[in-house]
């Protein structure tokens, strides 16, 4: 899995012909701080131990954090995420709305797009509703509550 966190990782000196040309010499400290920076990601994540494990064995929650992990090592302004909580167990769910809650307090800006409202409640500030193509709802959901076209299209039923 560790490997899967460095394929993401920008500015690795040893990732271009000139570098690999250079030799290790060139590249091994950006390396080192590389699989620094992604053992310091899965430890945060809790996934420590799983670190030499095949990404591709890993339960569908735990391939959402990877996915998550990955954006990470490119140290983003802004985190898109579309629907992290689709087909995730609901343990899992838990953690991933934990870790997008300490990232937030952080002041990463997430933009999520995402069909589990109470999530979207517990995680999002603002929110957009839309349906077929078009905008038809902003505000907290709280007061998006309060609006008939979208009770009608998303909360009922």
């Amino acid at each position: 899995m560790l490997e899967n966190l460095l394929v993401a990782a920008p500015d690795n000196r040893g990732d271009s012909l000139f570098g690999a040309l250079m030799g290790k010499r060139y590249w091994i400290g950006d390396e080192r701080r590389l699989v620094e920076e992604a053992r310091a990601l899965l430890k945060r994540f809790g996934m420590s131990a799983k670190e030499s494990d095949y990404a591709g064995n890993m339960s569908g929650g735990q391939k959402r954090l990877i996915e998550i992990m990955r954006a990470l090592m490119l140290r983003p302004r802004l985190l898109l995420l579309d629907e992290p909580m689709s087909g995730v167990h609901p343990t899992i769910v838990l953690e991933i709305q934990h870790y997008l809650q300490d990232l937030r307090a952080e002041g990463l800006t997430i933009l999520m797009v995402e069909h589990e409202l109470h999530m979207v409640e517990r995680l999002c500030d603002s929110v957009v509703v839309m349906a077929q193509g078009r905008v038809i709802g902003r505000g907290t959901m709280a007061s998006l509550r309060r609006q008939r076209e979208i009770v009608d299209a998303y909360l009922v039923g």
